[in-house]
């Protein structure tokens, strides 16, 4: 099944186009942290069935940590549990692990 961006927005997800690369990533704002959503491909995600990756960066733009959601099934389950925006959300998102 095809992601859209209203599929982000339900989970409070920012969507910026990128001109480098002239993809859209979803983000996500943590205070002086935030996370970049893109596909296993670093390209923008459009499969519900596919991984994503979630890369977080600090203020200045600089990488801290990736980590691999099994699919987007798995980002709203974290969603559902933890507030948009909150320090839980983040620590669960680089705490996730795929398990089969």
């Amino acid at each position: 099944m095809l992601l859209t961006a209203a599929d982000f927005e339900k989970l409070n997800f920012w969507e910026d186009v990128t001109p480098e690369e002239n993809i859209t990533v979803y983000g996500m704002d943590f205070g002086t942290d935030y996370i970049l959503l893109t596909d296993d491909l670093g390209k923008t995600p459009c499969q519900k069935e596919a991984s994503l990756v979630v890369a977080a960066y600090n203020d200045a733009d600089c990488f801290l940590w990736g980590k691999e959601l099994k699919d987007f099934a798995a980002l709203e389950a974290l969603c559902a549990q933890y507030p948009a925006n909150s320090p839980e959300l983040l620590q669960a998102l680089a705490d996730y692990t795929i398990v089969e």
